[in-house]
C-alpha cells in the first residue's frame, strides 16, 4: 500500500506540473508559471523514478 501510495503522489505531482503548464499556455501567462511547471514536472519524475527503484528492490 505505502508503495502505491508514493508512485501515486510522484504521478499527482508531475501530472500537476503538466496541468500548470497546459494551462499557461491556454491563457498566455507569463513565463513564470510555466518554469514553475516544468519544475514541478522535473520532481515528480525524479520522485518517481526512486519509487520504482525502491519497488524493485522489494
Amino acid at each position: 500500500m505505502d508503495r502505491a501510495l508514493s508512485l501515486l503522489i510522484s504521478a499527482g505531482i508531475a501530472a500537476f506540473g503538466v496541468w500548470v503548464i497546459g494551462y499557461t499556455m491556454a491563457s498566455g501567462s507569463p513565463l513564470g508559471w510555466t518554469l514553475m511547471g516544468i519544475l514541478s514536472i522535473i520532481l515528480g519524475s525524479i520522485s518517481l523514478y526512486q519509487a520504482i527503484g525502491e519497488a524493485r528492490l522489494a
